[in-house]
């Protein structure tokens, strides 16, 4: 692709999200990064300058640009809502890290207005794009491991985040297990009936937010399957990311990654190097390709690959979870004020 068939791009918000995804702008030759949006004139400055782009402290003067083609909302979360609404007012496509709102209306708004424009939204689920987890889930489609029984995802975190972003994360099932909810659907293309979440919390200042540190959520499904999802807001030796299937024809596992293969057996035993450390480190591929896709959506119209009802889906499997923690009790998923009676589970 030439210079001048590049894409131009806006990214709204230059936090641990933005940082990212400006690697994967630079890092794909269809993205031109055309301007960078944060509240902190100071530090959209100094990028603007590093980068050889312009900057905003708000989105009105850059969506209003007839050459800005799309925009990339990685801003803090209560910022997502306004900031989609308007990109897609000004006609253009739009990628978004999750949340796309702080309830179900707010994510159908969004979606009902992509389609009113007929525009793209693609909601960053990335680990839908990491090799190994596409792999895994396409073994499963394709039947390797033939009828699914269990099902065990395991998301560890590290570093652990600050007590600051966690304070406005929105919760740990909004935060981090909804990325899990949403592996689940990729992976059987399917919903669970019912759920079960318990939690506690090791680390202090998590607790005095009364949010959790260390879950478990069970999901049963209408044929028997059962699912389990372990997460944890810090494991000591690095960022654990693990899947397993299991199925009356065999197991397909995603094991971690380390960033060397080279392995040292000797008279003490063996050793290997530690995990990744982080998820930009992990997830570098995802990151690139899943915009690499948005790109395609712009340029051939292809669907974006996380439908409106899955994203409504890891949404009330995420408040189901939050219940379920509170009043200690397995819930069914139909009984949710978001799908009961609507015959969609």
């Amino acid at each position: 692709m030439s210079l001048i068939d590049r894409k131009n791009v806006v990214l709204l918000g230059l936090g641990r999200a933005g940082k990212f995804h400006i690697q994967s702008i630079q890092a794909i030759p269809g993205l031109r990064l055309k301007c960078v949006v944060d509240v902190d004139e100071a530090r959209a400055k100094r990028l603007a300058a590093e980068l050889e782009c312009a900057y905003a402290t708000d989105v009105d003067a850059p969506l209003g640009q007839a050459d800005v083609d799309a925009v990339i909302v990685a801003s803090p979360t209560h910022e997502h809502f306004g900031q989609i609404q308007n990109a897609l007012k000004a006609g253009k496509p739009v990628f978004t890290e999750k949340p796309l709102g702080s309830d179900l209306n707010e994510i159908d708004t969004c979606f009902d207005l992509a389609k009113r424009y007929d525009l793209p939204l693609f909601v960053g689920f990335n680990r839908r794009f990491d090799p190994s987890f596409a792999s895994l889930a396409a073994g499963v489609q394709a039947g390797q491991v033939g009828v699914l029984q269990m099902l065990r995802v395991t998301s560890r975190d590290s570093p652990l985040p600050t007590m600051e972003y966690i304070s406005t994360s929105h919760g740990i099932f909004h935060d981090c297990i909804v990325h899990d909810f949403d592996m689940l659907r990729f992976i059987t293309s399917r919903n669970p009936v019912e759920i079960f979440a318990v939690g506690s919390s090791f680390v202090e200042g998590i607790g005095k937010l009364n949010d959790l540190d260390n879950v478990l959520v069970t999901l049963k499904y209408d044929d028997g399957m059962i699912a389990s999802i372990d997460v944890n807001r810090f494991a000591a030796y690095g960022y654990d990311q693990r899947i397993e299937v299991f199925g009356s024809e065999g197991m397909l596992q995603a094991e971690n990654r380390a960033p060397v293969s080279t392995v040292l057996s000797n008279k003490e035993g063996l050793h290997r190097p530690t995990i990744e450390h982080s998820f930009p480190s992990r997830y570098k591929e995802a990151y690139q390709r899943e915009l690499v896709e948005f790109l395609e959506c712009i340029n051939e119209g292809k669907p974006a690959p996380v439908a409106h009802e899955e994203v409504r889906m890891s949404f009330i499997l995420s408040e189901l979870g939050e219940q379920s923690h509170r009043e200690n009790k397995p819930l069914k998923v139909s009984d949710h004020p978001g799908l009961a009676g609507s015959g969609s589970v």
